[in-house]
Parts: structure tokens; sequence; C-alpha cells
């Protein structure tokens, strides 16, 4: 596990990101002291599936529903909601 002190992360925050993200664990010091670690995300933050394109690519994969047969008309289900006239 390596260390580094709050003056060299503010120095070089990129290049431990960086190593972070290959999995390597860094302990935060002031004054030689621990105060806090930097790690990994164990699980990922946002899944794929959250993305437009992902939304957009499994609406266009489903299945669509059956198509519905009916003998009844639109006229009739209109004259139906309206009642007795």
């Amino acid at each position: 596990m390596k260390t580094a002190s709050i003056r060299t992360l503010q120095h070089q925050l990129a290049a431990m990101v960086a190593e972070v993200e290959k999995g390597a664990e860094i302990v935060i010091t002031r004054h030689n002291r621990p105060v806090a670690r930097l790690s990994p995300v164990t699980a990922p933050i946002a899944s794929t599936a959250t993305t437009p394109a992902a939304i957009r690519s499994y609406w266009r994969r489903r299945p669509l529903p059956p198509t519905v047969r009916s003998t009844v008309t639109h006229a009739d289900l209109v004259a139906e909601g309206r009642g007795e006239v």
C-alpha cells in the first residue's frame, strides 16, 4: 500500500487516480499520520443500460406485443362510452 501526503496528492492527482484505477490503494497522510484512503470502487457506478444509446437499443430489440383482433369498431366503443343520448 502506497502513502502520499496531501500536498503530493494535490500535485499528482491524475497520476494517483490512474494508479488507483489499476487496483492500487493509497493512504493519504497529513504530518505523517494517515487521514484518508484512496481506493478503487468495487462495483461499477453506472451500468451501460443507463446510457441513451443502450436504452434505444433495448427498445429496438424488444419483441412486439401480439396483434389484437376484435370485431368491435371504434364507433361502437365511442357510442358505448357516451351512453344513452
